[in-house]
């Protein structure tokens, strides 16, 4: 196949993980990255803030930053739909000053199993907030870069 690369070996055998739907494709995550899944509302509005950053919303008594993951990668901001959600992801460092940001989705989270079999690395520029594209069982992906996201919000939070 064509711009596709097979995972390094030491992969775990499985790993239960998420699709999560974009307006322009997918995420996939690990099903701990995933804390909630919140009807869709409306955030705080946010002072001189990137394009990305949509706002901040009061989610189990903190201030989490609400993210389009779309308009980071350069594309326009889509209408929320009927069925759109919000997902409030850990960021993976649970004592950092950010441990959790939230992510407009167009849909509902779908549960997988990922298996070294089914995934496969796309050889694709990554643009900011892409860790690595890829393909699982013909479906194509992106792996958000979590740090990059969680750095992203913080520098923004640190010019305010």
């Amino acid at each position: 196949m064509s711009g596709v690369e097979a995972l390094p070996v030491d992969v775990p055998q499985e790993v239960s993980s998420l699709l999560l739907p974009l307006a322009d494709g997918q995420l996939l995550v690990p099903v701990d990255t995933l804390s909630e899944v919140i009807a869709m509302q409306t955030p705080v509005a946010a002072y001189d803030a990137p394009t990305w950053y949509l706002g901040e919303l009061n989610w189990r008594e903190q201030r989490l930053p609400l993210l389009s993951f779309e308009v980071m990668r350069g594309q326009p901001l889509t209408a929320a739909s009927y069925s759109g959600r919000i997902a409030v992801l850990n960021t993976g460092n649970p004592r950092g000053d950010l441990p959790f940001f939230a992510l407009i989705l167009q849909g509902t989270p779908r549960l997988v199993r990922v298996t070294p079999d089914e995934l496969a690395r796309r050889e694709r520029a990554c643009r900011q907030g892409e860790l690595m594209h890829v393909a699982l069982s013909g479906e194509e992906a992106v792996i958000p870069d979590l740090s990059e996201l969680e750095r992203a919000c913080l520098e923004y939070r640190g010019r305010r």
